[in-house]
């Protein structure tokens, strides 16, 4: 009878290891930041991802991601992107890796009139750009198999197709710059890629606005361009479970403000497939793709 007990149990471990590999492994960075907090909790809620979080603070994210051991048995592992081998642990056989590490200024005033500044190593030179490379090659490296298979992702900002924007002026950092050369790194490596360009952040929960979706900054106000971060993590998730409608995308959005503009159900739809350039339809022919230019 024991051994009975012993071999059901047995049986029941590799089949529960079996169901876990099979599962795609999505890690990722900046998981203690507002964004990747919030796509960290929507995935784990989803229960259908192995969910790793790269972070630098233990003890952060013990607070924030409400894990009990904070070890690599929950899917927790320490790493800092400013050391290339502290990522290789978390990298090994990752499927996805989501990018939402980013530099953050101190600033003191009222806008537009504030005084910003950045810790020492913690410039946009240091994180985005960096930071971005090393994520990037630390995943390359260590995903194993075929990297055309994988997803890689990163959080961008609007406001790029301009020099020395206003936040680029923030402490002299240079942050939009910084951005776009991290989004080159991503385009350059040669794994399918999503980067979604985000305007001004703001919280509450999601699924309550429209997303408005453009190029070149063409939806993006300095002043009044906001969307949620809650609704940024929507877009990695479906990203994510839908790799064939948003593989190899770059597009800004932000929230509409329009009080008739209703509210965005089929990300899929009205954002992935508006996002996508004319001659780049998701399986469009080429003569197709020449007459919707």
């Amino acid at each position: 009878m024991r051994k009975s007990i012993a071999f059901a149990v047995a049986s029941l471990s590799v089949l529960v290891t079996s169901s876990d590999a099979t599962k795609k492994t999505v890690v990722i960075t900046g998981s203690t930041g507002a964004t990747g907090n919030l796509l960290y909790k929507r995935l784990v809620a989803e229960n259908v991802y192995n969910v790793r979080a790269c972070v630098r603070n233990v003890t952060k994210a013990k607070d924030l991601l409400k894990c009990t051991k904070c070890d690599e048995s929950e899917g927790i592992f320490e790493g800092d992107i400013k050391k290339p081998d502290s990522l290789t642990k978390v990298m090994t056989g990752a499927d996805v890796l989501v990018i939402l590490t980013g530099s953050a200024p101190a600033c003191t005033g009222v806008f537009p009139f504030s005084k910003c500044i950045y810790h020492e190593g913690a410039y946009p030179v240091d994180l985005e750009f960096k930071g971005t490379k090393n994520q990037i090659a630390a995943f390359a490296k260590n995903a194993g198999g075929d990297l055309s298979s994988k997803q890689l992702m990163y959080m961008s900002t609007m406001g790029t197709t301009g020099p020395n924007t206003f936040l680029d002026k923030f402490g002299n950092g240079h942050t939009s710059f910084y951005h776009l050369q991290a989004e080159v790194l991503v385009l350059a490596s040669g794994i399918p890629y999503f980067i979604p360009k985000a305007c001004g952040l703001s919280d509450g929960e999601g699924g309550t606005n429209h997303y408005r979706v453009g190029h070149d900054d063409s939806t993006f106000s300095e002043f009044t361009g906001v969307v949620k971060r809650d609704d940024v993590a929507r877009l990695f998730v479906e990203a994510i479970r839908s790799p064939e409608a948003s593989n190899n995308l770059r597009f800004d959005t932000c929230s509409s403000v329009l009080p008739w503009d209703k509210k965005t159900t089929d990300i899929e739809a009205d954002v992935f497939k508006a996002a996508r350039y004319p001659w780049d339809k998701a399986g469009a022919s080429k003569a197709d793709a020449i007459i919707q230019v």
